[in-house]
């Protein structure tokens, strides 16, 4: 699903309702339940691992995964970056997921095709909350936030304490990430 399809799927699921939005090959599943409660139409995301206990993971889990995974596999950073970038400009994530092949990361939280997801929702979720008439924000679209926290995580300028205490205190990303 594109972004502008799977925002109309998450703006009109009923408050409270919950509803998977993706299972990976290996039973991991991810879901939504809508909360409102930052703005209309904010939601939860969680994650529930085959044997494990659900969990609502955020943007912060994300970052630190991609940022072990380019240093676990260095030759895929280039390919890593030009994958959220597509996810960022809406390209659909299932189609992205198909044309993975056979990436394989030695060292990780999450696998790639669960990141690309959480990705998306987590850009979707940005832009529900921030924007105009919403919580105020720098980015247009206001999912260039998190992009560019994504492209400074998988740059050579890889201080990842500093780019989680970044994150975390919710500061801005250097402006030479923004596109």
């Amino acid at each position: 699903m594109n972004i502008e399809q799977r925002r109309e799927l998450l703006a009109s699921l009923p408050p409270d309702d919950k509803k998977v939005i993706y299972t990976s090959d290996d039973g991991a599943e991810i879901s939504v339940t809508r909360t409102d409660e930052l703005t209309i139409k904010d939601f939860s995301v969680f994650l529930k691992k085959t044997d494990e206990e659900e969990f609502s993971p955020t943007f912060v889990r994300l970052l630190i995964d991609l940022h072990i995974k380019k240093i676990s596999n260095p030759d895929e950073t280039d390919s890593l970056s030009n994958i959220f970038e597509n996810i960022y400009k809406g390209e659909d994530c299932a189609a992205l997921i198909d044309s993975l092949g056979s990436k394989t990361f030695p060292m990780q939280l999450d696998s790639l095709d669960i990141n690309m997801v959480l990705a998306q929702l987590l850009m979707i979720k940005q832009e529900f909350n921030y924007g105009p008439e919403k919580r105020e924000t720098a980015y247009d679209p206001a999912r260039g936030y998190l992009m560019a926290y994504i492209r400074w995580v998988l740059s050579e300028k890889n201080e990842v304490d500093k780019i989680v205490t970044a994150a975390v205190k919710e500061y801005m990303p250097p402006e030479n990430f923004d596109s």
